[in-house]
């Protein structure tokens, strides 16, 4: 009797375990998905280029590409020139506050 006892808690425990670890990897996944999403086509080509070289074939172009579009956004944050005395000034698109 407590023979078959103790069996039935180690596979409960198990699936226990399992329940755990899909939870987890479903976490990380939805974070790799948020973090592909925020910081768009730079990380989106430097994975491919990834792809591209450990397909066995040349990267540099993935590789170039992503330098572009990363001083591309350098280039229009320094031109943006924001701070909290025209926070509101580019803010065409939202709805006015108070009506």
């Amino acid at each position: 009797m407590f023979i078959k006892l103790n069996k039935s808690a180690r596979k409960s425990h198990f699936g226990q375990g399992m329940t755990e670890y899909i939870i987890i990897v479903a976490v990380i996944a939805i974070a790799a998905i948020g973090a592909f999403g925020y910081f768009g086509q730079i990380v989106e080509t430097q994975i491919a280029g990834v792809g591209q070289e450990l397909g066995g074939n040349s990267g540099a172009d993935a590789r170039t590409a992503a330098g572009g579009l990363g001083q591309a956004s350098q280039d229009m944050a320094a031109e943006a020139n924001n701070s909290m005395t025209n926070y509101h000034d580019n803010d065409s698109e939202a709805a006015p506050l108070g009506n």
